[in-house]
């Protein structure tokens, strides 16, 4: 204590990595800090959109001052957009790979999903590469990361599959390729991991891969578009009970907290924690509890509390994985690739937070999960209306229960069967905005109007999140989404308890409807598929979805046509 008071500048490096999950907690680190002292802030970043805005919600302050300086880069920078014909985007990340190592160079492969860097990492396996390739990803144990980043150093080894784990902030050493095995969430993740490469002033030489997905779609047809982007506005969720929670605890812990230092939301937080017993009333103040400190103990700055251990069956923990994800990832039979090996789940614990695996030779098999949802609206913040939708913001208390799972073979991503599970449940808050679209007919037979319909608003849902990536920079899995024939839409922050994402949609909305429509009418297929309505995190294995019937739908709210039929979720089952 006595050596925070006497801090007088708090240094932020990489400020833009501050939003999202991150962001909550550091803000309410900061607000634990300033109990201590008043310090000056200083935050470094090239690639936030809305510097002052933002700066201003992370340190409570309307006193910032932006300074700007100057773009550059010391060596020559060559970027490539390459589409494969005739390979997945997956299969191409690993041919470009072995074609660094045959060279000589040193090459960093990004994905922005754990399943997809293992599935590159077993197609570099199966061609005889996987001696000179490692993995580097959350959920791996923290001594295994810094034994690859130390591996790569050395050069012992040629190529490293990552997730945003190495955009920033370790060093790596020389880089001198970059293949983007799928477009970055954001032009300012871009930009970190373009800034990887020719560091040391060499040529440096990016490759982003195009697939068969929405955003790659897009870019296809506007490749214009992917060159002149500017770094996207950044945010975070305050009002996030979860991380609250854990904040509150600390606080009380670091001295003793007041109840007037606290804002409406965080007392009503504290009368929750009163209730189960982590805090108790000492006079004015509020102290820790026991069963406070065991909660506590769980506090992690750069995740959730919600995690599931994953044990092999002898017992030994070999990663995690954050809920809800790992429902997703992790029920029984669920095939999970970890460090280059291949394991399928035999148990998946919610009570314990624990699955357990066991080693499987299935090595061109991976499996999607069956779920159905059912979201309800807990708390009302603001209602109105966007681009004359009408819409609610608010609390969501989301039910997802994971019934079966689709079999796939990974290299071409052929559905091979379908199988059921006993239902697997899981039920978490957030926050998330529900939509009563215009409501379109598209038959005057009812059953045939109602399939249709299905069909369109689920479609327009999937793409909505698509277009989030390009619209607002968020990544494939910030968001979740159910849909109802009636024109109902729900979208939410797919972490427990909020991340900020669904408040940035709702704001930019017309600009994501824009975006959604190009997607849509940008596509040649006959009516759907994996370049313009297809969504990898699809509940029902993308079916009933038409690509048409979006266009439809999207056009009426860009024209502001056509009145919503309803004004609450349904009560009947949506679509995933």
């Amino acid at each position: 204590r006595d050596v925070v008071r006497r801090v007088k500048y708090i240094v932020l490096d990489d400020f833009h990595v501050y939003s999202g999950v991150f962001g909550s907690h550091m803000y309410y680190l900061l607000r634990r800090l300033r109990r201590f002292t008043k310090p000056l802030y200083v935050a470094t970043s090239a690639t936030v959109g809305n510097p002052a805005e933002f700066a201003q919600a992370l340190f409570q302050s309307d006193r910032v001052n932006v300074v700007w300086g100057p773009l550059g880069r010391r060596g020559r920078l060559i970027q490539a957009l390459v589409r494969p014909k005739f390979r997945s985007k997956w299969v191409e990340a690993a041919r470009l790979s072995a074609l660094c190592i045959e060279q000589g160079m040193k090459c960093i492969v990004f994905t922005d999903s754990h399943k997809y860097s293992e599935l590159i990492f077993r197609a570099l396996k199966m061609a005889g590469r996987g001696d000179r390739v490692a993995v580097h990803r959350a959920g791996l144990d923290p001594e295994e990361r810094r034994a690859v980043e130390e591996a790569f150093k050395r050069g012992d080894v040629d190529v490293v599959i990552a997730t945003p784990t190495l955009e920033l902030g370790v060093d790596i050493g020389d880089v001198d390729v970059a293949v983007l095995a799928s477009i970055p969430p954001s032009y300012n993740r871009y930009l970190q991991r373009v800034g990887r490469v020719g560091r040391r002033g060499q040529t440096g030489y990016v490759i982003q891969i195009l697939g068969n997905d929405p955003i790659s779609q897009y870019y296809r047809n506007y490749p214009h578009e992917f060159f002149s982007r500017s770094p996207e506005p950044l945010g975070f969720e305050r009002e996030n009970e979860d991380i609250a929670s854990l904040h509150i605890l600390a606080a009380a812990a670091d001295m003793p907290l007041r109840a007037d230092e606290l804002s409406p939301f965080e007392r009503a937080v504290v009368e929750r924690l009163l209730a189960s017993g982590r805090l108790r009333r000492v006079g004015r103040f509020l102290r820790l509890t026991p069963e406070g400190r065991e909660l506590l103990a769980s506090l992690s700055l750069r995740g959730s509390p919600h995690v599931v251990k994953i044990k092999t069956t002898d017992g030994r923990v070999i990663g995690e994985r954050e809920l809800p994800l790992a429902l997703y990832e992790l029920h029984p039979e669920a095939i999970y690739m970890h460090g280059g090996r291949t394991y399928v789940s035999k148990e998946l614990d919610l009570t314990k937070r624990v699955a357990v695996v066991e080693p499987t030779d299935a090595e061109d098999l991976m499996t999607q999960a069956l779920e159905d949802m059912e979201p309800q609206v807990v708390e009302i913040y603001d209602e109105g209306a966007v681009e004359g939708v009408p819409y609610q913001f608010g609390r969501l208390r989301i039910k997802i229960t994971v019934y079966g799972y689709a079999l796939k073979r990974f290299t071409t991503e052929e559905t091979l069967g379908e199988y059921s599970i006993e239902p697997l449940s899981y039920e978490f808050e957030t926050k998330g905005a529900v939509f009563y679209m215009p409501y379109v007919r598209f038959s005057t037979n009812d059953a045939l109007d109602w399939e249709a319909r299905a069909k369109g608003y689920h479609a327009a849902e999937h793409v909505l999140i698509s277009a989030a990536e390009i619209a607002i920079g968020a990544s494939k899995t910030d968001l979740g989404g159910i849909s109802y024939p009636d024109g109902v839409i729900v979208i939410y922050d797919s972490h427990v308890g909020g991340n900020g994402t669904a408040r940035l949609l709702l704001n930019n909305f017309r600009r994501v409807a824009e975006v959604a429509l190009k997607i849509v009418k940008g596509c040649d297929c006959a009516d759907g598929c994996p370049k313009c309505v297809y969504s990898p995190y699809c509940g029902n294995n993308n079916k009933m979805l038409s690509r048409r019937n979006a266009i439809r739908i999207l056009e009426a709210v860009l024209r502001g046509g056509g009145a919503p039929v309803l004004k609450e979720i349904p009560r009947e089952r949506g679509i995933a």
